[in-house]
């Protein structure tokens, strides 16, 4: 997480400069994870009970990690720690740019075809 973090500070600072680039990364980590996870359970709740959430539950999921990371980031002061000590994969950097660009290429891409993935599903649920 703290390559992602990282990443995303930098992209944030350099490619599309911000005012507040700690808040946007923590903003942007987390709807990054908030897709991943909200789909996963989603796809296990369908797959399992044929029951989708609804659109509440995955705000309130969404919400929880933000607050989660805000706390964990700018609280508690990890995210400058982070940006101060530059992490990478490996001590490789193009292999930690190609980490998180894939990372955040699979979690933009699960908020697009999840949603299809779920109606097939329920589509099977119905007898």
């Amino acid at each position: 997480m703290n390559i992602l973090y990282y990443y995303y500070f930098l992209f944030y600072t350099k490619i599309i400069p911000d005012d507040e680039p700690h808040a946007t990364t923590i903003f942007t980590l987390s709807l990054s994870e908030s897709f991943l996870i909200t789909g996963i359970l989603e796809i296990i709740s369908v797959h399992l009970y044929c029951v989708p959430f609804d659109k509440w539950i995955k705000i309130t999921i969404s919400l929880f990690i933000m607050l989660l990371n805000y706390f964990l980031y700018s609280i508690r002061g990890k995210g400058k720690e982070i940006v101060i000590a530059k992490p990478i994969i490996f001590k490789s950097k193009s292999l930690s740019i190609f980490a998180v660009a894939l990372f955040f290429t699979f979690t933009a891409a699960f908020f697009i075809w999840e949603p299809n993935y779920i109606m097939q599903m329920l589509e099977h649920c119905k007898y």
